[in-house]
């Protein structure tokens, strides 16, 4: 378990001080993958680096599986990274050295045997797809593949905890693709937990069991990623969850108010779980005696669970109107936004 109490970090000049960090509360229980997103210069990769004292905390406390890493000696601290694994976005991997040598490079440096380490890299190599990469160099490879190598390294000293900083935020969604898949089945085939610093809440929404969004050096909200799309609170959250939920919306229902020439009233469903029924709309029409026009449909998994967006018209009495949309309004799990109000429209013609 990783418990940080009351984290601060703060930068000092002789001109200035900033805060990147204040407050930082988080629990992440053994085996998470628990994701920390916010947008750049939310203090992101400063609280990550912080969870293995490569950035010293100004104050607080960092405990990770009962031992908090602010009291050790440079000794003692180099011996409890061993159990704490790091992946980068730019890879840092060296150059001059093999792919089986930038593996064996963390293991040398402990001093194990020739032969451990050989066995060692063969194992990590295999498992991240690259057996047949050993005696290549970092030029010759991808991307993703050179990821997969930081990645070998990372494991090599058989670590508790793999921290990822921006992980896949330079390859091509493929790419990212693949290498959240690799985490994922590293996660369950290790039991190793896992927090993954990123900008893209597409990455938390395909990996992720547990998210904290950061803004401006403090956590503004966190829970479960299911619950954190489902009722998002605070507006940095909002932006994110929407940028995946309608990433594929069309132009002219981001803007209605450009297009609003028709009398019907223009309605977003945002829907997760059991409320993704077919019966819903059929539901209104009898109900109300309304007609409903679905213009735009999409319908996404999370965790095994469905949520989605639909974009309707509706069309009728407008009281009638009105009193559908509310009954959209109360229903649990579904989140609703009027696009284009018709009785506005036809106010303004």
């Amino acid at each position: 378990m990783i418990k940080i109490n009351n984290l601060q970090k703060i930068y000092r000049t002789a001109e200035q001080e900033v805060i990147a960090l204040e407050k930082i509360d988080l629990k992440i229980e053994t085996g998470e993958i628990f994701g920390i997103i916010g947008p750049s210069g939310a203090g992101k990769s400063t609280l990550i680096r912080c969870l293995n004292l490569l950035e010293e905390p100004t104050s607080g406390d960092v405990i990770i599986a009962g031992q908090d890493l602010t009291e050790l000696t440079s000794e003692e601290l180099r011996e409890a990274r061993k159990e704490l694994g790091m992946i980068f976005q730019n890879f840092n991997l060296l150059k001059s050295r093999t792919v089986a040598q930038n593996v064996a490079f963390p293991l040398e440096l402990a001093g194990e045997k020739k032969s451990k380490i050989k066995d060692k890299v063969d194992e990590l190599l295999k498992l991240v797809g690259l057996a047949d990469k050993a005696d290549s160099y970092p030029s010759q490879l991808s991307g993703g593949q050179q990821q997969r190598v930081g990645i070998a390294r990372a494991l090599a000293n058989d670590p508790q905890v793999l921290l990822c900083d921006e992980a896949t935020s330079s390859l091509d969604p493929e790419t990212t693709q693949s290498i959240l898949e690799l985490l994922k089945d590293i996660n369950q085939k290790l039991e190793i937990t896992i927090v993954l610093i990123t900008h893209e809440m597409e990455v938390i929404k395909e990996i992720c069991t547990k998210v904290a969004v950061l803004e401006g050096g403090q956590i503004v909200e966190e829970g479960a990623v299911i619950d954190i799309f489902l009722n998002p609170q605070q507006e940095v959250t909002k932006r994110f969850v929407q940028g995946v939920i309608n990433a594929d919306l069309p132009e002219e229902f981001l803007n209605p108010v450009d297009n609003a020439t028709r009398n019907d009233s223009l309605v977003k469903v945002s829907y997760i779980g059991q409320s993704a029924k077919q019966s819903l709309i059929s539901d209104l029409i009898h109900q109300y005696q309304i007609k409903v026009n679905i213009l735009y449909g999409n319908i996404d998994k999370i965790q095994g669970i469905s949520f989605g967006t639909l974009v309707i018209g509706i069309e009728g009495n407008g009281l009638q109107v009105k009193e559908a949309i509310k009954e959209l309004l109360n229903l649990a799990e579904v989140e609703v936004e009027v696009l284009r109000d018709a009785e506005s429209v036809r106010n303004i013609s």
